[in-house]
């Protein structure tokens, strides 16, 4: 039975650009020139501020803007005609595709817990002691922004993190990985899955947090195949946004709520309990099921 997917030509995805190496060399140059300029620049803007918390908020959205948003729209704009096209952004998300998309996320959870822990108990041998302390102190500052970034216990505060955390993040980070970095990839002669998973080990690499490594790959190669599957940028957009937004919510109550006993980010982790590994195993079941009729939805879709 032949791949309906095969030569990249799901929906909305069917074009190419004469020189894919040339327009992915420029998108990291930019990437690259940016992420140099933007800590002179937020430095600069930093200084505005007297709130430490406003001008780290201020710095994360011209980072966003400038290290993603813009390498992407300026080199789709310079490789083809079609530039919409290319970021795969001119197709409509089908809703049922995006609600089996985002029950599958949610169905995670559980299981991304386990992974989530699993990685950050990961040891490096005793030869590279120096190695892993710098590596955990670059995860502890990135704990500390991120808990600087969520500085407040209102709730227009959280919406302002939700917003910056959430809805910027997740669409500039797909513009540029999935909308810009996947499908000029794709466009090349690697094989689509390896496209993806390639993507997805960059989207994780340039996070720069080894012990969060593994499931941010995961989450890369999830959103990765739903582009391709769906044609649309849009549904990886979305889930995207609303996995950040969970993990802003849940942090954010666990920082105002600290008696409570209920902890998202805990349940499925002690895998000692009979009950965490049958929710884990339920957790596994259920995600494979809802990605594959997100699969089969857009199988169906194209067969039109």
């Amino acid at each position: 039975m032949t791949n309906r997917f095969s030569n990249h030509q799901s929906k909305g995805m069917n074009m190419t650009i004469s020189k894919p190496g040339s327009a992915i060399v420029l998108l990291f140059s930019m990437f690259a020139f940016f992420l140099i300029l933007t800590p002179i620049l937020t430095g600069f803007l930093g200084g505005l501020f007297k709130k430490p918390e406003a001008a780290l908020r201020i710095s994360m959205v011209v980072q966003d803007l400038l290290v993603f948003i813009i390498p992407a729209l300026v080199t789709a704009l310079v490789s083809t005609r079609l530039p919409a096209r290319l970021l795969a952004v001119d197709v409509r998300p089908a809703c049922n595709q995006l609600f089996l998309a985002l029950l599958a996320l949610l169905c995670s959870v559980p299981a991304m817990n386990l992974i989530i822990s699993w990685n950050e108990g990961i040891h490096l041998p005793e030869s590279m002691a120096g190695v892993e302390a710098t590596l955990r102190a670059l995860e502890k500052n990135a704990a500390d922004v991120t808990e600087m970034l969520m500085a407040g216990a209102s709730v227009p505060s959280l919406i302002v993190s939700v917003l910056i955390i959430g809805v910027l993040a997740g669409f500039s980070e797909e513009l540029f990985f999935r909308g810009a970095l996947q499908r000029m990839v794709m466009m090349t002669k690697l094989n689509a899955h390896a496209a993806i998973w390639l993507v997805a080990f960059l989207f994780s690499l340039f996070h720069f947090q080894f012990f969060g490594f593994v499931p941010r790959m995961l989450l890369g190669a999830f959103f990765g195949y739903l582009l391709w599957w769906s044609g649309s940028l849009w549904i990886p957009v979305a889930v995207h946004m609303f996995n950040n937004a969970l993990v802003v919510c849940s942090t954010w109550y666990s920082a105002n709520h600290p008696d409570s006993e209920f902890s998202a980010d805990s349940i499925g982790v002690d895998v000692s309990s009979p009950g965490s590994v049958i929710i884990v195993a339920m957790s596994v079941l259920l995600t494979a099921l809802a990605i594959y009729f997100v699969r089969k939805s857009a199988l169906r879709e194209r067969r039109g």
